[in-house]
């Protein structure tokens, strides 16, 4: 008995598609990819002896300088291509214009680095002085625990509770307890000359009186009373910036009585001078930005209080 066809030719079977197939090109980009990252690996670790070795051939090849005062020397301000004729700095006259070469540059760099790192150890000492000042007499007021202070890498936050201690409940009116407790953080920042930034808060209930028609403004007059308060006892005006912030950035939930009043404060942030002055060469200075910032009913954060007007509404 014959298998296949009736003309005794074998059957041909059909081929089966291959669904894996996608596999190996898949495979030969992942070798690819991994090449290529490890190339770029290896050229981000740059090896001085061999960089060396490759600009020195490249010297030779374009009939260079002595290598010894070229590129590789803070000394001299020579490059590779400053043979007679060749000179990729050259100007018409027939003169060079001085370039830093890369030793040069690093070295600035690195300078800089070391004298920001110096700078900024010594106003960190300086401002722990502070922190341990305002600590040691608020203790002996009694106040210790209406105040925190801590120091970040922009500045010493000095933070107030003001429930029942700076303000009566809805008022922007400083009390007695208040005031001494605000002459003990003054006394103590007059040794320094760091910006200041106080920022007013209040908890998430809502205020609605004639005098404040929100938490915005309520907490605007605090901040703006704290900083009429230190002007009236000497403080330079022109290193304050008040604001207000109503009940944005909570401390604590608000959910409980407790978080509220943590989260009913005024905030005194000591600046880093260094980060000033950054933000003042790249005209972005702290007072630029709060005053471009304006609360929901397009108000100005911060704006004062009116004279002669005590508050004396609302809960907050």
């Amino acid at each position: 008995m014959s298998s296949g066809h009736d003309d005794g030719l074998p059957e041909e079977h059909e081929e089966h598609a291959n669904h894996e197939a996608w596999v190996i090109p898949y495979a030969d980009l992942l070798t690819l990819l991994m090449a290529m990252f490890i190339a770029l690996f290896a050229m981000s670790t740059v090896d001085v002896s061999k960089a060396k070795a490759v600009a020195a051939g490249f010297n030779d090849a374009l009939n260079g300088p002595s290598l010894d005062k070229g590129v590789f020397s803070a000394a001299s301000n020579d490059t590779p291509l400053s043979a007679s004729g060749a000179a990729a700095n050259s100007t018409p006259s027939g003169g060079t214009v001085g370039l830093d070469t890369p030793n040069s540059k690093l070295k600035q760099f690195a300078d800089q680095h070391t004298n920001l790192q110096a700078a900024h150890t010594v106003e960190q000492q300086s401002l722990r002085a502070v922190e341990k000042q305002i600590q040691q007499k608020a203790a002996q007021l009694g106040l210790a625990g209406k105040l925190n202070l801590t120091l970040e890498d922009n500045g010493l936050v000095v933070t107030l509770l003001t429930d029942q201690v700076l303000f009566d409940s809805g008022s922007a009116l400083v009390k007695p307890q208040g005031d001494n407790l605000l002459q003990v953080v003054e006394q103590a920042l007059t040794g320094i000359d760091n910006p200041l930034e106080i920022i007013g808060y209040t908890d998430s209930n809502p205020i609605n009186s004639a005098q404040y028609p929100s938490n915005w403004e309520l907490s605007s007059a605090r901040a703006d009373a704290v900083v009429r308060f230190f002007e009236s006892i000497g403080m330079d005006r022109t290193r304050m910036n008040p604001k207000g912030r109503a009940d944005l950035d909570p401390v604590a939930s608000n959910a409980t009585p407790e978080g509220q009043a943590q989260n009913r404060r005024v905030e005194i942030v000591v600046q880093s001078k260094l980060i000033a002055r950054a933000l003042a060469d790249a005209n972005l200075t702290s007072k630029a930005v709060s005053n471009a910032k304006t609360n929901p009913i397009g108000s100005p954060v911060g704006n004062p209080v009116p004279t002669g007007i005590t508050p004396t509404f609302g809960s907050r």
